[in-house]
């Protein structure tokens, strides 16, 4: 057989044949199958390194999706009944809120419509702790911006005082980009 091959490669040699190989891209590592729910603080890994804190805040991050889609659940981890916000960062911009129970484990409440996010747009995810059951995840080497699927978190915002509004705060107590605290998530399904 070998020899057949190889007295095949000469005579093509010798009549200058051409043989048309295959080409090979470079490969992609691509983001989730649209329709596919993502949930990118969770799916980060991290863990948390305090739980049931007695802050009296709305905690949560800005951030940017990749691709158009919807946001479906609004959650997080923490430990109780607290309300999950959703704002459109630039204008504030009120697109939803969910009263969600978590204790101290992920866990999503779908919001009563769901509310559609357009790629290149940030957005603010909050929770409103109001004095229990906080927790905080610390990027330790990978300070934010950082992307999840095809969500970009960009930085973690928090406001100091009980919280129980639908209008965004316009200022901030402090920002930070290797903390988060509350802690807050999203549901996305990419288009």
């Amino acid at each position: 057989m070998i020899r057949k091959i190889i007295s095949l490669l000469l005579l093509l040699a010798v009549i200058n044949a051409q043989i048309a190989l295959p080409t090979f891209q470079g490969v992609q590592k691509l983001q989730n199958i649209a329709g596919t729910p993502e949930n990118p603080l969770q799916s980060s890994g991290l863990s948390p390194d305090m739980v049931n804190n007695a802050w009296a805040y709305i905690l949560g991050f800005t951030f940017t999706p990749q691709v158009n889609g919807t946001i479906t659940q609004l959650g997080g981890y923490y430990n109780g009944t607290k309300t999950v916000y959703l704002w459109k960062f630039s204008d504030g911009s009120f697109l939803g809120s969910v009263s969600n129970t978590s204790s101290n484990n992920w866990a999503y409440t779908d919001l009563g419509s769901s509310v559609s996010v357009t790629s290149g747009t940030e957005y603010y995810v909050g929770v409103a702790i109001n004095g229990s059951g906080g927790a905080r995840f610390r990027f330790i080497s990978d300070n934010l911006p950082n992307t999840y699927g095809n969500i970009t978190i960009n930085r973690s915002y928090y406001r100091s005082g009980n919280f129980n509004s639908t209008t965004m705060p316009t200022s901030w107590s402090g920002s930070h980009a290797g903390y988060t605290w509350g802690v807050a998530d999203i549901t996305f399904v990419p288009n």
